[in-house]
């Protein structure tokens, strides 16, 4: 009632503000007013007006398109004094750039937070005379959703009075004009759309618009239609005039070629910039794609205190659990041997641990760095990123073949490394035990434990501080047992005292290394073909030459270097000639009979079709996969797939994929395995465990069958 009389009370006086909200009992989500650059006009007068919700924090209102879901703000005019409301016209809302809300794996919407201003224009009857007042009645209707979605009606009024000259409200027209210089600008260059298949390429060639690409901006397209699967991540590139967006075609849209208007907008920290563009069909215009920049994600809501800590619980478990892998093994069977040779010095037990544990923490967090970069610079990798490079893992198989040749004592790295019946080790034990954790958080890294693939994908929806806090903490989960050991006096009176056992035992060492180089080059074979095999194959007799070259010829610095070159052009020549070797060359080999080639179209068709679908994401580099072949190759697991004729569909990630790694990063997910099992119904896939059973494989199949979903076991 205060409010109304104060209302009344302004009309009298004619100080009435342009704006007011009438009482709203029980709708306190949001606060409108309407805002005018005008505190009074003319006959005839055209002007800007807005709208300007405040809104109540956790909750939302829509955009123009508002997405997979939800309703734009809408406003609707009479007028109290009778007089016709179409002789008074209305522009329409000229809309700010939204933000991204992503709300489960298939839905996602485009909304405002916090404040949204939405000016249009108005223009005044010419029919008005000086004394009168222009008075309007709006009714404001939104769509508010936090967790739950409330339709909320306001009334506001509006009245100005007609005087023989506008007059102008200072207050509105600052805020006026700040939400119009917002505003999405008109893209200075050319943009056009294309359609190839189920995939929608918008193409914009724009200086400033490159500017922001190569700055290292990420960029997302807001599509102004519905045209666009809003929930599935965009591929964007640039090149030296613009940026390419891609992306997948809605169920909703039309046959044939689409227009693809909206606004493309930096995303991110800083002042964000926006473009509209109208992206009619066309020929793509040139120098707009090439380098990846970006795959546009929704970003995670922060993690709480318990959320933090069991995604942290996850990542030690995984690290702990990574001391079991095969990949691990022969890496810590050498610094087994360091602990052997100092187990009689506790004080330099100790210093080894530490040492090793250094090690793994700064690789570990070495990975997780260059993970975040290459993320921000566009590109879908994860966990085991450094075994989808044929160079890399070329690298790697020779870096192995050394270490078994320096085992076998054809060469030593160093005059103390793991020296054999003399002192115990010095500085450089230490150095070679740092090292040691090194190559095992190289090698480690990409056979994702259990709990640990988990961890890092939610981790990577966060914060670079978190990413980094979540590998550091896998790292020390992969050290503690060493760590603990190196710490234990009672372990001096397990190990005999050192001697020519440990020659023996170090000579045995070099076993694990060399079959390791095998499953290095097995894993090669499949990436880069039977040429990069040969070019390791042939480093790996330069290598041994280098060394024998070294004992014949190396006591003189001439000799010195000679060998030297020898044996670094052996490890650089076969990374480098496989790099050359480009993917389309490689005959992949296909899956297995009764596999299919995993694809997002091939899942939405056998969907329409009522199958069951088991998807398996693997990789060749990736030994908790290969293990779990045992288990979907069983009899029982066998039996399940026939008797439901499931399709089984294959996901290899072996070389980068960057379909894959989005749908791993919308499982949450940063590596492989990862099992779907998607039911007859077309619901949501039940997500397996990270070590299968063919108990699990059969119960979620027979679940899958029957419409239903079943969690991990």
């Amino acid at each position: 009632m205060l409010k109304a009389w104060l209302i009344a009370l302004a009309v009298m006086l004619g100080l009435a503000a342009p704006a007011m909200a009438q009482p709203n009992p029980g709708n306190k989500h949001a606060d409108p007013s309407l805002l005018s650059e005008r505190a009074a006009i003319v006959a005839g007068d055209q002007f800007q007006a807005a709208l300007k919700l405040k809104l109540q924090d956790g909750w939302h209102v829509y955009w123009k398109n508002p997405g997979d879901s939800g309703e734009a703000p809408a406003i609707r005019w009479k007028t109290p004094d009778g007089r016709d409301v179409t002789e008074t016209t209305f522009g329409e809302f000229i809309w700010p750039t939204p933000e991204y809300e992503q709300v489960s794996p298939e839905l996602a919407n485009y909304v405002y937070t916090k404040q949204v201003t939405l000016p249009f224009q108005i223009k005044a009857p010419a029919t008005l005379k000086a004394g009168e007042r222009l008075q309007l009645q709006a009714q404001v209707i939104i769509l508010i959703c936090s967790d739950i979605c409330i339709p909320e009606r306001y009334n506001l009024s509006f009245a100005l009075p007609v005087e023989g000259a506008p007059r102008a409200d200072d207050a509105g027209t600052k805020e006026i004009m700040a939400a119009l210089a917002a505003m999405p600008k008109a893209s200075g260059g050319t943009s056009a759309a294309a359609r190839k298949g189920e995939t929608l390429t918008l193409a914009v060639s724009d200086p400033e618009i490159a500017a922001a690409a190569k700055s290292g901006k990420a960029l997302r397209f807001y599509p102004l239609g519905t045209d666009v699967l809003n929930a599935k991540p965009q591929k964007v590139s640039r090149g030296d005039n613009g940026v390419t967006f891609e992306m997948p075609v809605s169920e909703l849209a039309a046959a044939g070629e689409i227009a693809l208007p909206g606004v493309v907008a930096t995303e991110g920290a800083g002042e964000r910039k926006a473009w509209s563009v109208t992206g009619a069909p066309g020929a793509l215009p040139a120098g707009t794609s090439g380098a990846n920049i970006v795959k546009s994600m929704a970003p995670a809501a922060p993690m709480d205190f318990l959320q933090l800590a069991g995604v942290l619980l996850g990542a030690f478990v995984g690290g702990l659990i990574l001391n079991l892998m095969p990949c691990v093994l022969p890496v810590l069977s050498i610094k087994a041997a360091g602990l052997a040779h100092t187990a009689h010095d506790p004080k330099e037990s100790r210093a080894h641990g530490i040492a090793y544990t250094g090690g793994v923490l700064v690789f570990f967090v070495v990975i997780g760095a260059v993970i975040l970069v290459l993320r921000g610079l566009g590109e879908s990798v994860g966990v085991g990123f450094q075994l989808q490079y044929p160079p890399l893992v070329a690298l790697f198989a020779l870096v192995m073949f050394a270490i078994g040749l320096n085992l076998l004592g054809m060469f030593e790295i160093g005059g103390s490394m793991m020296g054999v019946g003399g002192k115990l080790a010095d500085q450089g034990g230490r150095s070679g035990a740092f090292f040691t954790g090194a190559l095992a958080a190289l090698v480690g890294a990409p056979c994702t434990a259990p709990f640990m693939a988990t961890a890092v994908g939610v981790a990577l929806t966060q914060p670079a501080p978190i990413v980094l806090l979540v590998f550091a903490t896998i790292g020390l989960g992969l050290a503690a047992p060493l760590l603990a050991l190196s710490f234990t006096p009672a372990i001096a009176r397990l190990i005999p005292k050192p001697g020519r056992w440990m020659e023996t035992f170090r000579q045995a060492l070099a076993f694990p290394m060399f079959l390791t180089v095998l499953w290095l080059l097995w894993v090669l074979a499949g990436q880069a073909g039977t040429d990069a095999v040969i070019y390791v194959a042939g480093g790996a007799v330069v290598f041994a030459f280098g060394v024998w070259l070294a004992r014949k010829i190396g006591a003189g610095p001439i000799g010195k270097v000679a060998a030297g070159i020898v044996i670094l052009a052996a490890m650089i020549v076969p990374a480098v000639a496989s790099a050359t070797i480009k993917p389309e060359s490689v005959a992949v080999a296909p899956p297995a009979a009764g596999h299919e080639a995993w694809s997002p179209g091939l899942v939405k068709k056998l969907q329409t079709e009522n199958r069951v679908i088991f998807v398996d994401f693997t990789a060749r580099w990736c030994v908790t996969c290969q293990v779990n072949k045992g288990a979907m190759n069983s009899n029982e697991a066998r039996k399940a797939f026939a008797d439901h004729n499931v399709a089984f569909l294959e996901a290899d990630w072996t070389n980068r994929n960057d379909e894959i790694a989005q749908e791993l990063a919308k499982h949450e997910r940063a590596g492989v395995p990862l099992y779907l099992v998607y039911p007859i119904n077309g619901g949501q896939p039940a997500v397996l465990s990270q070590i299968l059973t063919p108990g699990e494989i059969t119960k979620s199949i027979e679940a899958a069958a029957k419409g239903a979903t079943t969690p991990a076991t």
